[in-house]
């Protein structure tokens, strides 16, 4: 999760280890009644040349709440028109056959697909025991295996399966360690030696006779796939005793070395209880859930280095559950895991969403198709502040909208290792020359280049032309590249209409 402080941030391979957490406070929000349908497109014989709609937009009024502005839009009604150029419509494709963000990685953590057992322990300390730490063993099994009625959000497991559309389901089973020593003493082991993983050993021995461990091995590597170690002590949210006591990803130390029934430790996750009490009433699972997303083999999406020359804090401004750990995973996140499969498009014809958090609806857009997700190209996809967008949305957008990403994702050499966030792509959210992923502002004032804050203004609506009234000159990062199309935005309901002209 974003910090403004030092983090912990540890790597391996080309598999980004990150430390993260949540700080804020979130607001709880009623529930909306929203329904899942099937992902619908469209694409006309004919195209339209001028489109008039009328749509309630603007006179926005700025609020400030912990620290973030948030634009509300009072209702007004308005009549806007789109001009078209008279084109062909053709009809959006869909790839197949192409390679996901595991098939890339060295080593791969919890598979992103199927049904998965998650292996928890709960280790509380002589100083710091269960009983005192606010949080009981029945909540913390809500926080893994329960669901919106008893947690403050989602579990971990309810958020995945939702998320994933239905293809990643976790169950988690839950084990307690009692440490026979003080948080000050495994403190002092940590600054020592710099590692976790003896404790990890000493909770594996401790239960090796009544657990097998092959279970946690579902894709079958030789690895446990992940383990979660979910601390009694205080978390150190300013790391001035320790950068133990926070929440991040890792791997095993001793990971080959040591077997317990012929599988090894390899990856795992690191966070404290105080996390699960960061909500104003229930318990959050946000941190778990955001650090689940590195432990399926994603990076972070903010930025470790304000200093680096770039000046470009941005990316998706908070807007992301692995950037501040809001809200839904973005397109980008489940196109790497194989959760939703893009729309594609390389030339001109007119498409119409359905919001992505419960259609995982999204147009990839790209000059030609190169059989590969790991290549640079917009996603457009349709936002809706409901469902696992509902909660968090004072955090991320609080309208409906089109969204617009610009995605590099290629995979050369990877990021350089003097990068302070190196990792698998060529590009990072850190300090590379532009951003692995970053949100096309729609009013054009930079507040994610230079803030890092997102806000309802950025969301294209009806009228707006991407390569037309906005960003006009707006280009592909590959300099032998030209964009060659525009997007307009037609209407904004029950689905988003978006036309595409290729020149």
């Amino acid at each position: 999760m974003k910090r403004r402080i030092a983090v912990l941030l540890m790597l391996m391979s080309f598999t980004a280890l990150s430390a993260c957490a949540l700080f804020p406070t979130l607001p709880t929000t009623a529930p909306l009644s929203t329904s899942s349908t099937s992902a619908v497109t469209s694409a006309s014989t004919t195209a339209t040349t001028s489109v008039t709609t009328v749509s309630t937009v603007t006179n926005p009024a700025t609020t400030t709440s912990q620290g973030l502005t948030t634009t509300t839009t009072p209702d007004v009604t308005t009549t806007q028109s789109t001009t078209l150029s008279t084109i062909p419509q053709g009809q959006p494709f869909t790839p197949t056959g192409y390679a996901l963000l595991q098939d890339e990685m060295d080593y791969v953590g919890l598979p992103s697909t199927g049904d998965v057992k998650l292996l928890v322990f709960v280790v509380d300390f002589i100083d710091a025991p269960l009983a005192l730490s606010g949080v009981s063993l029945t909540d913390i099994e809500h926080a893994f295996n329960g669901d919106a009625t008893n947690t403050a959000y989602e579990s971990l497991s309810s958020y995945y399966e939702k998320s994933s559309y239905g293809k990643l389901r976790f169950d988690a089973d839950i084990y307690t360690y009692n440490a026979p020593h003080t948080v000050q003493w495994y403190t002092d082991d940590f600054i020592e030696y710099y590692t976790e993983s003896d404790l990890i050993y000493e909770m594996l021995t401790y239960y090796d006779a009544q657990i097998d461990y092959s279970d946690y091995d579902s894709n079958g590597d030789g690895d446990i796939d992940g383990i979660y170690v979910l601390y009694t002590a205080p978390v150190d949210y300013d790391s001035t005793v320790s950068e133990l006591w926070w929440a991040y990803q890792y791997y095993y130390e001793y990971s080959g070395e040591d077997y317990f029934d012929d599988v090894t430790p390899y990856f795992f996750c690191w966070s404290g209880t105080d996390f699960l009490l960061e909500a104003e009433e229930g318990i959050d699972a946000h941190t778990l859930i955001h650090e689940t997303g590195h432990m399926l083999g994603l990076d972070d999406y903010y930025d470790y280095d304000e200093t680096d020359p770039y000046d470009n804090d941005g990316g998706v401004g908070g807007a992301d559950m692995m950037d501040y750990a809001v809200g839904d995973h973005s397109a980008l996140s489940k196109l790497l895991l194989g959760w939703i499969t893009p729309l594609v498009v390389t030339t001109s014809m007119t498409v119409d969403l359905l919001p992505f958090v419960t259609s995982g609806q999204v147009v990839l857009v790209i000059d030609e198709w190169h059989d590969t997700i790991f290549d640079e190209y917009l996603l457009i996809s349709y936002y809706s502040p409901t469902e696992l967008n509902e909660f968090d949305n004072y955090y991320i957008f609080t309208i409906p909208g089109v969204l617009i990403q610009h995605v590099d994702a290629r995979i050369t050499t990877g990021t350089p290792e003097t990068s302070a966030y190196p990792t698998l792509f060529d590009y990072n959210n850190t300090d590379t020359v532009h951003k692995f992923l970053a949100i096309i502002e729609a009013d054009e004032n930079d507040r994610i280049v230079l803030e890092a804050w997102c806000e309802d203004t950025d969301l294209f609506q009806v009228g707006d032309v991407f390569r037309g009234t906005i960003e006009e000159t707006y280009d592909w990062h590959q300099l032998a590249l030209d964009m060659n199309f525009t997007i307009a935005i037609t209407a904004v309901g029950d689905t988003a209409s978006i036309g595409f002209t290729f020149e």
